[in-house]
């Protein structure tokens, strides 16, 4: 269905004669529903039957008449008894065909709802199955590291005991030395002792010595005496001599000695700390490494658990989608037998909590019947399926949008409660049922010429010399549409006011060839610039009320797509848009869990790609809305999966 696409001009769309603007309906035809064949009947052919001849030869002729006259009106009674009966029987017949082809249609349509389930439940199921193999892997692969996560660092704690055992002989070397050392220092102190007593009997010699020679009277024993000790005191000072030589070299090992073991002291010590410190690092290890064991364990008992409830969980989707297969494999095998085709079709599933939108290019203020019945179609179908939740989209620029909206309201094409959604109201932030409230002040220049029409409206002002500065267009209510100036003979710019007498567009005009615009700038009801479009450099900007650029785009594609998502993706919104539509490439693509596309097609449409991928289950969408029963028939004859599909009612059927 070539919904919103057909290009045409507006009586009124010459000032933007650059733009290609789309028409807001469709150019198919309501459809009028076909008158269904009248059923005839047979009347069967009833034997006569033949006169019973006279046996007695004493029946008369006078009384032979009446009987044969009376004969032919039972016959022809029974004639007409049976060709009532055969006109009853046969509207019975056709009475229990129409409740028979009923109750079957009614079958097929539950058959259909019940393998829909089934396969709802199933693709969930197997979904969840999936997620379930997947869980059971990871935690498989979870439980393979966790097994090795304790026993890769032995070498760690081997190294520990290495440094306990290097440190051990290092306390056990310096205890050594110094017990050495506390031997020689105690066989030094013997000697030295020795050596004193030695050195102390020598002087006790002397000092007896001395004693006897100062109490001996005889002068000659004195001198005997001394010459004996004279030769003893030599002997007695050579060996105090070496006693004292001894003794000094004693006493200096002694202190080298002493030393040393303080410094054997301080080894042990040392050796001593660092034997604590490896043991404690040792114990701590231990004391981790048997944290981390029992922590291991308790994982290993949580995964084990988990792996265990996840392998429940799957065999038993397991058996439930087997169990499930078997069901629509059955389902399958009634509508083979039945019905001769696994395929069916369905109605389509209107979504009751989301919004929907009719997406069209624009619209128009003059429909011909053609697209006044399509526009009752499509919105005859969204009224009776969604009620109040149908909205209009339009992407194209038309400041008399408002007008043609509430033409649509007053001849019924559009519900009052139907939304209305274009994207230059949207940028420009117009507020519905606003209207300026100062007319645009034209320059009032006494040289200057004035050119009015019929109305005594100014349509163009030119200077003393004839030279135009500006031409003026109106609506048909008076109001100024848009005004063109002039620098010499050459337009250059246009200042464009919407149906509200809000300025709305300044076209500046390229000098070479005035109907090509260089640049457009948007703007909203207070005067603020809202977007400005560069043709030139291809850029569009939006801009905020703090003049601040807010978003840049390089096409106009890229701002449809941006505006659309944040209309349609804000909220569970389905669009409902031609599936020959410019935009439809791009939304089918931006389609996701809260955004769905519902495509329109009609006769022209079949052999179109999209539709074609739909038919064959290349496509993710398998809903549609068709235009006719043709329509759905021709799909019907070639789909090869299950679709859901809705027939727009006639625009006779609506009204």
């Amino acid at each position: 269905m070539k919904m919103f696409n057909k290009k045409r001009r507006d009586k009124n769309e010459d000032y933007r004669n650059h733009s290609e603007r789309a028409t807001a309906t469709s150019t198919v035809a309501a459809q009028k529903p076909k008158p269904k064949a009248t059923q005839s009947s047979t009347t069967p052919n009833v034997r006569s039957s033949a006169g019973v001849r006279p046996t007695s030869s004493s029946v008369t002729a006078s009384t032979s008449a009446p009987v044969k006259g009376q004969n032919r009106v039972n016959q022809r009674r029974a004639t007409q008894t049976a060709a009532k009966n055969s006109v009853a029987i046969e509207r019975e017949m056709a009475d229990l065909n129409k409740q028979y082809q009923t109750l079957r249609g009614e079958l097929k349509v539950q058959l259909v709802q019940d393998r829909k389930h089934e396969k709802q439940q199933y693709e969930t199921l197997v979904a969840e199955q999936l997620n379930l193999e997947q869980q059971l892997k990871d935690a498989k692969v979870t439980l393979s590291k966790q097994d090795k996560v304790v026993n890769t660092n032995d070498s760690e704690r081997q190294g520990m005991v290495k440094t306990i055992n290097a440190a051990q002989k290092r306390y056990d070397d310096a205890k050594k030395a110094l017990a050495k050392s506390d031997q020689t220092i105690k066989s030094l102190e013997k000697k030295i002792t020795q050596s004193e007593q030695s050195l102390a009997d020598l002087k006790q010699n002397e000092a007896d010595m001395r004693k006897a020679i100062q109490g001996e009277q005889d002068l000659k024993k004195l001198f005997v005496l001394m010459k004996q000790q004279e030769k003893q005191a030599q002997d007695l000072y050579q060996k105090s001599d070496a006693i004292n030589s001894e003794l000094v070299k004693l006493q200096k090992r002694e202190q080298t000695e002493t030393r040393e073991r303080s410094r054997k002291e301080h080894a042990i010590t040392s050796a001593e700390k660092d034997l604590h410190t490896a043991q404690d690092a040792l114990v701590a290890y231990d004391r981790k490494k048997k944290s981390a064991q029992d922590e291991q364990e308790r994982s290993l008992n949580l995964i084990n658990q988990k792996i265990n409830r996840l392998q429940h969980d799957y065999d038993q989707n397991a058996t439930i989608v087997k169990g499930l297969q078997q069901k629509i494999e059955s389902i399958d095998a009634k509508l083979k037998s039945d019905y001769g085709t696994t395929h069916l079709v369905s109605p389509v599933e209107f979504d009751q909590s989301a919004k929907y939108f009719l997406f069209s290019t624009d619209l128009i203020q003059s429909l011909s019947g053609d697209e006044k019945a399509s526009m009752e179609m499509i919105m005859g179908l969204l009224k009776s399926e969604v009620k109040d939740k149908a909205n209009v989209i339009t992407v194209n620029y038309n400041d008399s949008l408002p007008e043609i909206w509430n033409s649509y309201q007053s001849a019924g094409l559009v519900d009052k409660r139907t939304g209305l959604y274009n994207m230059y109201y949207t940028i420009q932030a117009k507020v519905p049922g606003a209207v300026a409230k100062t007319k645009p002040e034209l320059p009032d220049n006494p040289a200057w010429q004035y050119k009015r029409n019929a109305d005594k409206q100014i349509v163009s002002i030119a200077d003393d010399g004839g030279n135009p500065i500006m031409t003026l267009k109106y609506r048909k209510n008076g109001a100024i549409w848009y005004m063109t100036y002039f620098n010499g003979s050459l337009a250059t710019r246009r200042d464009v006011y919407d149906a509200a007498g809000f300025l709305s567009v300044t076209q500046y005009l390229d000098r070479t060839n005035n109907s090509q615009v260089t640049l457009e700038n948007f703007y909203r009801p207070d005067h603020s610039l809202a977007m400005v479009k560069q043709y030139g450099s291809k850029s569009i900007q939006l801009v905020n009320k703090e003049e601040a650029i807010t978003n840049v785009f390089h096409s106009e594609a890229q701002l449809l797509n941006w505006w659309l998502a944040s209309v349609l993706q804000q909220q569970n919104s389905v669009l409902v848009m031609g599936v020959n539509a410019p935009l439809f490439d791009q939304c089918l693509q931006a389609t996701n869990d809260n955004f769905h596309l519902l495509p329109i097609v009609s006769a022209d449409d079949l052999d179109n790609q999209h539709v074609q991928d739909i038919i064959n289950g290349k496509s993710k969408l398998s809903s549609l809305v068709v235009t006719d029963r043709d329509v759905q028939t021709a799909i019907e004859k070639q789909m090869t999966r299950d679709l859901e599909i809705t027939v727009m009612p006639a625009a006779e059927v609506r009204a």
